[in-house]
């Protein structure tokens, strides 16, 4: 990149926060289009002129600190804080990252109601935190450590940038200077430390971000060389960032994720409002990051996000969203606005164009499931409506310090409530509810002989495929226990986005080696209609989880006579109870099937029988829900691998590595299937499908028409029993020519690749 090139293109102040042109186009849509859709623009400018005034009026501000029970009280004019003495059990508590926040926030508003309004009195208050800032002796908290780990730098430098930035023009050219060489000495220096650091850590990310725009609110002809080197890497830094983020699995969890993606998203607006470069704003990744938070949202039309890692069910996405859905024209981000954010000042300020909405379950037609392989996270799900469902699980390599000891591990929500949980953001205090929170105990996972993962990360995506009859992943997590297992695999099957199946596959060092599997709640507990509670024992297979008004049924269908226990962590009995299932046995190999049934009501799921099978490598499971009258056959080859396997009274048979049939009760013929890297699938001595090459297929038959869904890694011909259709469907192409209809087969060839597939009768 060449800085002088950057010089030349640059706007005119202002150029940060907004730009001239933006703000004429506010006005307009508050003036004259006071409406659009759910979201009231003169409601949005009332409330934040009103909150402006708030903040021109204060003299004292207070800072909360909810994870130590503290609360600052900050007066005004700022004045540099004295040391603090960490709260106990805390080394270099970071007390001036919310406070250097809350006055960025300050900043931020007066600065956007100084711009619509024009009023100095704004501007007035935005110049004396400008002035009382470059008066700090230094902008980070810990003159040990420099700017070394502290986001207070960051926070500064940007409210100072957004500020300086916003009034310049009604700054005299001393008050100018004087600002102008804070951000220098006391922003943009301290970051040198930084200079060629490529690590993807949100603190990082915070303060590369921070340079670049530092530097574009300061930079000019006069202060081009000082300024250069910031530019320079900085740019270099998110350019790389965002390359990294489509090939690094490293991953912090949503809260993290959201804090960073932030700041890279508020880099690349800003470098495109200030130069007219749009390099970074029109990157892939911003074209990912909304599908991943979408899959990740709870059901139930609330905002709550799955919380692996350090993270919170509460997420604010407004600013994400808003660029995300306005620069990119990405329409579910434009839903989420008009569901979620619309009293959010990021919405006046950062919709420069609205697109249509588009909800979820329209967008992604319905394909509830989605698995992001590259971070080993995964989303099982009916949809995104009121009495839905999710299920999200993970196996990832990534080991940050935000990670926690939880590979294998997965989260359910039902119709809007979290029944089997995570307990969240880790306790840094030593003791029992650190323990707990960054420990496998505390996660829905697996711990030999009573002690959870050693290691953080080792974990993958090993297998997978999505469809909407027909969902899995498979987690190999094994490298987290540092030799005690030397496999563990983990399938989470979602059968006809009805119920899931949990096939656990685990391989012992230690042949006499106990494994307990958890599942934690903070719903009640039932068995035999029996509330448990903390230390009550059952053997009893079928267990309830009954939340206020959703509930899930869990059936330990295999192997019998598991050992099931409630417990609580002492010390930690706030994050609730979880059931730990033990399996006695001494052989060195553990094969456990669970059934999870999630009901957006209270009703369990006794009218669902269940029978099991094994032998020769190939395991049976027929599941029956009497009242809905659909019987399930799944095989699974306990090997993971392909081969001709048949149960014992030859009713099915396969050649792969999982099988699924359903029966429709009165149908002559099966409703659904799915075939997984496999080529063969038999039910009653009838083919169902047939392929020269392994692959995978999932379908359905209807009234008028049959769909199926299809990924193939090798060119193969593939045989589907079915009427004979009039046309077929690829990939939305009517493509009659492609298929053959010989026997009651239609026989296609498809290279490699993934297919929608439909016949039409």
């Amino acid at each position: 990149m060449d800085a002088a090139k950057v010089v030349k293109t640059l706007k005119h102040h202002p150029r940060i926060l907004f730009n001239s042109t933006e703000i004429q186009d506010i006005q307009v849509r508050v003036n004259q289009f006071q409406q659009k859709g759910k979201i009231n623009f003169k409601n949005l400018w009332n409330q934040t002129l009103e909150i402006a005034e708030q903040y021109v009026r204060e003299n004292e501000f207070s800072v909360a600190y909810p994870s130590i029970n503290t609360e600052w009280n900050i007066s005004l004019p700022l004045k540099q804080l004295a040391p603090v003495e960490d709260p106990p059990g805390y080394i270099d508590f970071p007390f001036w990252t919310m406070y250097s926040r809350a006055i960025e926030d300050r900043i931020k508003f007066l600065s956007f109601a100084y711009g619509m309004t024009g009023e100095k009195r704004f501007a007035a208050k935005v110049k004396e935190y400008l002035l009382s800032l470059s008066s700090f002796s230094r902008w980070y908290e810990f003159p040990h450590r420099g700017a070394e780990g502290n986001l207070s730098n960051a926070h500064f430098t940007l409210g100072m940038s957004m500020g300086y930035d916003a009034i310049f023009t009604l700054l005299t050219e001393v008050e100018k200077t004087t600002i102008k060489e804070a951000i220098l000495t006391k922003g943009l220096q301290p970051f040198t430390i930084d200079f060629n650091n490529h690590d993807s850590h949100n603190i990082i990310a915070s303060k590369q971000v921070a340079m670049l725009i530092g530097s574009l609110a300061v930079m000019d002809h006069e202060c081009m060389e000082e300024v250069e080197p910031f530019l320079i890497n900085s740019y270099q830094y998110i350019q790389q960032y965002l390359k990294n983020r489509m090939i690094d699995p490293e991953i912090e969890g949503l809260l993290y994720l959201n804090v960073a993606a932030r700041h890279i998203l508020m880099a690349a607006d800003t470098f495109k409002r200030a130069t007219d470069n749009d390099i970074f704003i029109n990157h892939e990744y911003f074209n990912f990051l909304p599908d991943l938070f979408m899959y990740m949202l709870g059901t139930g039309g609330k905002v709550s996000f799955v919380n692996f890692s350090d993270s919170f069910y509460e997420l604010d996405l407004s600013y994400l969203m808003a660029v995300l859905g306005s620069s990119n024209h990405h329409p579910v981000s434009s839903w989420y606005i008009h569901e979620f954010t619309n009293g959010k000042l990021d919405n006046l300020v950062y919709l420069k164009s609205i697109p249509v909405p588009i909800d979820p379950d329209s967008f992604y037609k319905n394909e509830g499931s989605r698995v992001f392989p590259l971070i080993g996270w995964a989303a099982l799900r009916s949809g995104w409506k009121r009495d839905d469902h999710l299920l999200a699980f993970q196996s990832s390599l990534s080991a940050k310090d935000h990670n926690h000891f939880d590979q294998n591990n997965f989260v359910l929500h039902v119709a809007g409530e979290w029944l089997l949980t995570n307990p969240g953001y880790q306790d840094y205090v030593e003791g029992p509810r650190r323990e707990f929170t960054l420990g496998t105990v505390g996660h829905n996972s697996m711990l030999v002989d009573k002690v959870g993962q050693s290691r953080r990360g080792k974990s993958q995506f090993i297998d997978w495929y999505s469809s909407k009859n027909y969902s899995f992943v498979s987690g190999e997590a094994s490298g987290a226990y540092d030799g005690r297992v030397s496999s563990w695999q983990r399938k989470m099957i979602h059968m006809d986005q009805r119920y899931f199946v949990i096939v656990d596959s685990v391989v012992k060092a230690k042949t006499d080696s106990k494994l307990s599997f958890l599942y934690h709640t903070a719903s009640k507990v039932i068995a035999r209609k029996k509330s448990l509670s903390p230390g009550d024992q059952t053997n009893d297979d079928w267990i309830e989880v009954r939340g206020e008004h959703a509930s899930v049924s869990l059936c330990f269908c295999y192997p019998e006579g598991s050992k099931k226990e409630l417990k609580q962590y002492p010390g930690a009995e706030q994050y609730g109870t979880y059931l730990d299932v033990t399996s006695d046995g001494v052989d060195t190999n553990l094969f456990q099937v669970t059934l999870l049934f999630p009901n957006h009501d209270q009703k369990s799921r006794t009218q669902v029988t269940y029978f099991c099978e094994h032998s020769d490598g190939l395991f049976l499971l027929i599941v029956e829900n009497t009242i809905e009258g659909v019987r399930d056959y799944l095989l699974v080859n306990k090997e993971n691998r392909n081969g001709l396997l048949t149960t014992k009274n030859g009713e099915t048979a396969m050649n792969s590595q999982q099988g699924w049939i359903s029966w429709e009760k009165g149908k002559s013929s099966p409703t659904k299937f799915a075939m997984i890297n496999g080529s063969q699938l038999m039910t009653s001595n009838q083919l169902l499908v047939q392929s020269k090459n392994p692959i995978c297929l999932s379908g359905s038959f209807e009234k008028e028409s049959a769909r199926f869904h299809s990924e193939v890694e090798k060119q193969t011909e593939v045989r589907i029993k079915a009427p004979q259709p009039i046309k077929v469907s690829i990939n939305d192409s009517v493509q009659a020519e492609t298929f053959v209809y010989h026997e009651g087969f239609v026989e296609l060839d498809l290279v490699k690749g993934s297919y929608d597939i439909v016949f039409f009768y």
